[in-house]
Order: C-alpha cells, then structure tokens, then sequence
C-alpha cells in the first residue's frame, strides 16, 4: 500500500533572483536525469525548498505528455497546481472562493504569457526531440514561485468569480470535489491524508473550473502515480529515451524510463474514459461553461454534479480495477521466478 506523508512542509519560495536561477538549474539537472516534465518540476521545487516529500514526485508520475500522454494540461502547469494546492489548501476562502482557484489562475495566465499555451500537444508540436520541453521545465518552477508571491485576486475577473464561487456552493452543499471523490472511493487501496486531498484541492472543473481536463480523470492519473510511481535518477537512460524519440522509437516503452510505466497506465485509463464519457475534456463532458452564471446554473439544473460524481466513481473502480490487474500479473511472475 502506498504512503504519502501527513504534514508535508508546503514548500517555500520566494522570488527572489537567487531563488529563480537555482530553480531554473535544478530544473535543468533533473529534467537530464529524470527525463519526463510534471516530476522533474516538482523535484526541482523540492530541492530549492530542501522539502523531503518523494510522494509529491511519484504523484506526478504519470502527468507527463499533457496528463497521462494525452497532450492536456502540460506539467509545467499540473505539477504546480500541486503544489499551489498543498500550500493554498487550508486557507479561508476568498469571496467564495478557494485561495488556490485564484492562484491557479494566476499560474495559468504566467504559463500562457510564457509559453502560448497550457497544452502539451501545442508545446511539442511535430517535434522528435522535445527540446522547448527543457525551457518550460526550466521556467515553470519560477512561475510558480511568482504566483506564491503574488496578490492573485485580480486573476479572476467578477463575472468568472460569481460564477465559480456559484458552482463551488453547490458542490460544498453536494459534498462533491471531483478529484477527492476519486481519492475517496480508493481510500481502502490509497489512504486519503489530509496533504492528498490539499495538493489535488485545485483539480476541479477541468483544472481549476477552467473546463479542460476532467480533474476526475486526473485524479486517477494521480492515483495510479501514487501505486506505480518509480523514480528515474540516470542520465544515461535519458539519453537513450531520446536517442530514441530522435529516431522514432518507442521511446516510452515502460522499460526505457522509470516514469514511463505510470504515464502508460495513464494513457490507457484516459483512452477508456474516452470510450466511455466520449471526452476527456470537462467542458466537452459538461456542456457547460463554467465562467459563467448561464452556464453553471444550466449544470446544476441539468443534474450535472450527480453525472460528474457517477464519473467519479467509474474512474475509481477502472483504477482499483488496473491495480489489482497489476497484482495479479506481478503475482504470477513471482511465482514463476521462484518455480524456476
């Protein structure tokens, strides 16, 4: 059973030039031995913190690729957002609204100035080699440090703040937060610690009721990070993941990168969610826009939480279901390794 710290240190950083020239050489280092972008962000952010928390790494294992190699969120924002919520999630609620709603915005509106876009698939584009991943890996950890600095309530503007805070309401009324709903059904297989429900307090509306990403969708994404996460520490395996993205190779075979096996259980999860819902987008789902009253008033009224909350629980059990998948393949290999 997997374990994640409770009391974690939020960590903390500051904006100070220093601060951003270590962040931006931690990001480099780690995104050369790690390979992949949300946990090599994330580590970046630990080590300038000096914050033990291997947990936070493993549960943005499989967010690489845009959540699960989808081409969404990229992890310049996921990651992050995870952090944001860990520190953030305690706090009073702003006219409303939760303290990380505004600072994801915040987030959101530094990665877009910065890099044009939040989604991976953009970012990458037709590239082989994905070198405008290592400035985005550099850079994200020092956004995020401008955003913990920052006065984030202008990042969302009256009407979206009605709007959200509307939503928010009704789902505290519902008792409804669609990635802790995840987390909540998998509690006999992932215990639920108050730092899990904290780092993932962001991942609502399709990532901070933006609409993108069904947050339930990477919640379980997250979940499986939390079971299946491995860390990678080499640069030479690195090098060969990239030797063989340059020449069109499965360059994510679970073999080649440590992280690789959680991101392609990601991407499965994400393809029956698919075929299952028909989008893997929060808006798409919904058919609302969660910016404005006309919209979240169509949610509630069309019953909108009660499907969200079914979905929820359907991605739980394809998640228990995946876990006790892999036990049982990992326990007859064992089996067989010792018959021989």
């Amino acid at each position: 059973m997997p374990s994640q710290s409770t009391g974690t240190l939020a960590p903390s950083l500051d904006t100070s030039a220093e601060t951003a020239r270590r962040l931006r050489n931690r990001g480099l280092a780690n995104i050369l031995r790690m390979g992949h972008c949300a946990p090599s962000i994330m580590q970046a952010m630990l080590d300038v913190s000096e914050t033990d928390a291997r947990w936070l790494v493993k549960l943005t294992a499989g967010l690489p690729g845009g959540i699960g190699n989808t081409g969404g969120e990229c992890g310049g924002v996921t990651a992050p957002l995870v952090l944001l919520g860990l520190r953030y999630g305690q706090e009073q609620p702003v006219q409303g609204l939760p303290v990380v709603v505004y600072k994801g915005h915040d987030l959101l509106q530094r990665f877009v100035d910065s890099q044009g876009t939040t989604a991976c698939r953009e970012i990458l584009g037709n590239a082989r080699v994905p070198l405008r991943c290592i400035g985005v890996v550099r850079r994200a950890p020092v956004l995020c440090a401008e955003t913990i600095g920052a006065d984030c309530t202008a990042a969302i503007s009256a009407a979206q703040g009605e709007a959200f805070g509307r939503l928010y309401a009704h789902w505290l009324k519902q008792k409804f937060h669609c990635a802790h709903a995840v987390f909540h059904h998998l509690e006999d297989t992932i215990p639920v610690s108050e730092d899990l429900l904290n780092g993932s307090s962001g991942f609502m509306g399709g990532t901070a009721f933006t609409g993108m990403t069904c947050s339930a969708l990477a919640a379980g994404v997250m979940a499986l990070g939390l079971m299946f996460g491995q860390i990678e520490n080499s640069h030479l395996r690195v090098l060969r993941m990239i030797g063989l993205m340059a020449v069109r190779g499965d360059a994510f075979a679970d073999a080649v990168n440590a992280f690789n096996k959680t991101m392609n259980l990601g991407n499965r999860l994400a393809q029956w969610f698919t075929v299952e819902f028909g989008s893997t987008q929060c808006r798409e789902l919904t058919q609302c826009d969660f910016s404005t009253l006309e919209g979240v008033h169509r949610y509630i009224d069309d019953g909108g939480t009660a499907r969200c909350s079914a979905m929820a629980q359907s991605v739980a059990h394809r998640v228990l279901s995946m876990i006790q998948s892999a036990d049982t393949v990992e326990s007859v290999q064992s089996v067989h390794v010792k018959a021989t």
